[in-house]
């Protein structure tokens, strides 16, 4: 009789989601993308155990001119305290950043001073990265929201296009893989060619511990006539990156 009884609540939480891991996180339609984005890099269970990644990262941001500013950084990336701390040295002296997911930021430079808009660019660089390295976890511990789930093809690729509202970041949606579910595209700004926003494309590295990090990130402008654009925002290259 025991035994019938505790079969009989395994279905009854089976049915009503409390088996799924991301029930509780009402994906809808995008469940299936989100999810198995998630578990490819690792499992949703393993990212929220995570305090912090630490990292080196070679970032190329972009004025409007295609002019690169390049740094060599050390980063800190404390994923449940919406935070990345970065540093980096230059020909000049040396300079340490803390941004927050919130805008809010902390930037200090040592041995020279560092221009307002040099310094404006750097600090907004950190915002977007800090909430792009987390990638399809932002559906899930951050403040998007999925409204919904198609299938499109972009640039020859079968994509899933999930919409979202809501969050700091302005984005519109993200495309994953349609066979793999490994994010590709984040949209922000505006989500159509033409529109005035940026496309960051993704490129996945999975590491020994089973968990994947993005090796690169790059945000280009949208195009005229394409959702990915050819002038570039931003660019981050990583390496030596530690749980």
């Amino acid at each position: 009789m025991k035994k019938v009884i505790m079969l009989a609540v395994l279905g009854l939480l089976a049915v009503s989601g409390c088996a799924d891991p991301y029930a509780r996180y009402k994906l809808g339609p995008a469940h299936d993308a989100v999810a198995g984005s998630i578990d490819a890099m690792g499992g949703i269970g393993r990212w929220r155990s995570v305090g912090s990644i630490e990292a080196i990262a070679v970032v190329s941001i972009y004025d409007d001119t295609g002019k690169a500013m390049i740094n060599e950084q050390h980063q800190v990336i404390k994923l449940k305290r919406d935070v990345i701390l970065a540093s980096a040295r230059t020909a000049d002296g040396s300079w340490a950043a803390v941004v927050d997911g919130d805008g809010k930021s902390k930037f200090k430079s040592k041995g020279f001073a560092e221009s307002p808009e040099r310094k404006a660019a750097l600090v907004e660089s950190l915002r977007t990265i800090l909430h792009r390295v987390r990638g399809p976890m932002n559906l899930c511990v951050g403040g998007e929201k999925t409204t919904g789930s198609e299938r499109v093809r972009i640039g020859g690729q079968d994509l899933i296009r999930v919409p979202v509202k809501g969050g700091d970041a302005g984005v519109n949606a993200y495309y994953f893989d349609a066979q793999t579910h490994t994010l590709k595209l984040v949209t922000a700004g505006a989500d159509e060619a033409g529109g005035e926003g940026t496309v960051t494309v993704y490129s996945w590295k999975m590491h020994p511990n089973g968990m994947a990090f993005p090796d690169r990130i790059s945000v280009m402008k949208i195009g005229k006539h394409v959702l990915v654009g050819d002038e570039p925002v931003l660019e981050v290259n990583y390496r030596k990156v530690e749980w």
